[in-house]
């Protein structure tokens, strides 16, 4: 609980014992669904596609940065998003 630093105080009221939790249920997790693992498959085979191209386009046009600024971080998001999804159970 946060304390009351205003000057005055209020009374709790009659239904603050009401608020707090009476029950918990624990149920199981849902399986995992294939479709969510063949968008993952087909989701990095993208990032694969991107990565090379990416690649192709920073070296082809001379651009004055490097392509893994701009591959790391879809690498990094992918790869947490798929932990994610794996660890969830």
């Amino acid at each position: 609980m946060f304390a009351n630093l205003l000057p005055f105080r209020r009374r709790p009221s009659p239904a603050s014992d009401r608020l707090f939790v009476q029950e918990v249920k624990v149920s199981r997790p849902l399986p995992r669904s294939r479709r969510s693992e063949v968008l993952i498959v087909v989701g990095w085979f993208l990032i694969a596609l991107k990565t090379g191209l990416t690649f192709w386009l920073v070296e082809r046009y001379q651009m004055p940065f490097n392509a893994w600024w701009i591959v790391l971080p879809t690498y990094v998001c992918a790869g947490l998003c798929t932990w994610v999804y794996w660890r969830r159970n």
